[in-house]
């Protein structure tokens, strides 16, 4: 008999693109679905590399049946990069937090060390307290209006819904692409006293350049009475 396990936590990420490429069994490089004689395109959305969902099919990723696949992920790489709507509070906040040239936390480095020691005697036996810290951090730094570390001057940044950002000096209105490099350059010492893992859930990851393609298993085409074959409305966004 199996020993019960209990769980004492759960943790929530990002995936990197990185990750998203390494678990994708196949590139999602085409808009068609079927070809003229109904069968699913490779490189479509219901390419056979994702999985099956007929009894009698065989997956051309695992070898299995429907009853013994699970699935498989695909990838689709954007044209550009694109802001992802659920972490534009971070975004904003980052942005205002860090120098627009280094990339750094506009805190002298004694100060983001003295942080940092701080917060990691109150991470495991006062997380809230470590969390109250690290915003304390970020506050401070959003009014500092010249890098301690690069000289660079600052300015103060606008956010317009649903992803504009806009600088009120020489960039205006920042690209996604530029959003990404600038996030891409914080140090992952000062993204740890904001807060922030750059293992699990770097900021820069929030600016998707490359989307996962679920298996065709959660979400199965459905047979009309016409005998035509209609789209899960998820396959249709792809």
């Amino acid at each position: 008999m199996v020993a019960e396990k209990e769980i004492r936590s759960i943790k929530f990420g990002i995936l990197s693109p990185d990750m998203i490429r390494k678990m994708s069994t196949t590139a999602i490089v085409t808009p068609d679905v079927y070809d003229e004689n109904g069968m699913p395109v490779k490189g479509g959305v219901m390419d056979p590399k994702l999985g099956v969902i007929e009894p009698d099919q065989r997956c051309e990723t695992c070898g299995n049946k429907l009853a013994l696949c699970p699935g498989h992920f695909g990838s689709l790489e954007l044209a550009r990069p694109v802001i992802h709507i659920g972490f534009v509070k971070h975004i904003y906040e980052l942005l205002r937090a860090t120098c627009r040239k280094c990339g750094k936390l506009k805190i002298p480095e004694d100060e983001i060390e003295r942080y940092l020691r701080l917060l990691e005697k109150l991470k495991n036996r006062w997380p809230q307290l470590a969390e109250s810290l690290s915003e304390y951090v970020k506050r401070k730094a959003m009014k500092v209006y010249e890098c301690p570390h690069c000289g660079e001057r600052q300015y103060r940044i606008r956010y317009e819904k649903p992803t504009t950002f806009i600088e009120e000096g020489p960039l205006g209105k920042l690209t996604p692409t530029f959003i990404r490099d600038w996030l891409s350059r914080i140090p992952d010492r000062h993204l740890r006293v904001m807060g922030y893992d750059p293992e699990t859930a770097h900021p820069a990851w929030a600016i998707i350049t490359v989307l996962p393609v679920p298996p065709i298993a959660v979400r199965p085409s459905i047979l009309l009475e016409t005998g035509i074959r209609a789209e899960d409305e998820r396959s249709e966004e792809g």
